[in-house]
């Protein structure tokens, strides 16, 4: 049997500010711009109904140990882009079809995927890593070019070329800065899933967050391999 085709159509002028949309198979859209984020977090901390004072005052919802805002009496930055999810988002099963949309700061290019909840929930776990985590952002040079909706492999492979140019190729800092991210990304992956556990019972997000840390995993596992496979796979597509 041939494989359905499916046929996307957007109103790309529809999404004009940076941030992740979802559209769902029901129509429901989704938006998740820095300005709608904040909204809802703001809206949500104000509410003892949706984050109850037991929760802010729990030892495992407080920032991390080597979060430059430890101490700070506010939300988790990493949290963030989960929240105008937490409404809906036990509505719908893992593998119902979502279109996502991720636009960057290009004010004319959009990318667009579309796939399961499952994986768009990857997808906002990745972005939590990569734009509002505080540790996640101190290594913003090496997302450079890296977009959220990416497969996680080729993640990790552009990430390892990333760290490798910007240290112009010396070894010994790449093993140390993969080492130290690797560390600290798994750290702070776990303290996200302890802190929805907190205010959310859907394990999809749980897993979500869980799974971010893979990103690192698979690039601190290869770091020794990562560029000699990577020169081969290039070699292949010239010849």
């Amino acid at each position: 049997m041939a494989e359905e085709k499916k046929t996307i159509t957007l109103e790309l002028s529809r999404y004009k500010q940076p941030g992740l949309y979802l559209i769902l198979e029901d129509s429901t859209e989704l938006l998740l711009t820095r300005e709608h984020i904040e909204e809802v977090t703001e809206e949500m901390w104000a509410d003892p109904q949706k984050i109850p004072l037991s929760a802010k005052e729990a030892v495992e919802f407080q920032r991390c140990g080597f979060c430059p805002l430890k101490g700070k009496n506010d939300f988790c930055d990493a949290l963030r882009p989960t929240l105008p999810l937490l409404d809906i988002v036990d509505k719908y099963n893992s593998f119902d079809e979502v279109t996502a949309i991720y636009k960057g700061d290009d004010e004319e290019l959009c990318h667009v995927s579309h796939t399961t909840m499952q994986r768009a929930l990857r997808y906002i776990s990745n972005l939590s890593l990569m734009a509002y985590c505080q540790i996640g952002r101190k290594y913003w040079k090496y997302f450079i070019g890296i977009i959220p909706i990416m497969d996680t492999q080729e993640t990790a492979n552009r990430l390892y070329l990333n760290i490798f140019w910007a240290h112009e190729g010396n070894k010994e800092a790449v093993d140390q800065i993969i080492s130290k991210m690797s560390e600290e990304i798994t750290i702070t992956s776990q303290n996200k899933a302890a802190r929805l556990r907190l205010i959310c019972d859907n394990d999809a997000f749980l897993n979500a967050f869980v799974l971010t840390h893979m990103l690192t995993d698979i690039l601190f596992e290869n770091k020794d391999r990562n560029l000699k496979e990577l020169l081969k796979s290039f070699e292949k597509s010239v010849k």
